[in-house]
């Protein structure tokens, strides 16, 4: 079965938020879109709040190569017009990452994968 990038790209993230509910984090938003950008899943647990990025491809150095530090700005920008919006008591929040190389492995989970400049 051959699937499209982008559907293929949905799947790997309703995968990563199955991962993440398992590991007990809430998630706050799935495609999370401002003017400035999206955000694929913002999640929580305890006081952390994540904001999300993840990126399937067929090999993770080209998943990881697909997040550049444009992309990393887009995303940082948009966290914060969430963070503006919220109503949640934010005390600390991280960027991670996931890398899907396919959708019947468990996805590569970088945390804090870089930090807001």
């Amino acid at each position: 079965m051959n699937i499209s990038s982008y559907k293929k790209g949905i799947w790997a993230e309703y995968l990563c938020i199955l991962y993440l509910f398992l590991k007990g984090y809430k998630i706050l938003a799935h495609r999370y879109k401002t003017k400035l950008g999206e955000i694929d899943i913002i999640a929580q647990k305890n006081e952390m709040v994540i904001f999300i990025e993840v990126k399937a491809r067929a090999d993770i150095k080209t998943a990881a190569d697909a997040i550049s530090s444009k992309s990393m700005k887009r995303i940082e920008n948009t966290a914060k017009i969430w963070l503006a919006q919220t109503k949640y008591n934010i005390v600390n929040c991280r960027f991670d990452v996931f890398l899907v190389t396919s959708l019947l492995k468990k996805p590569i989970w970088y945390k804090n994968a870089w930090q807001m400049a």
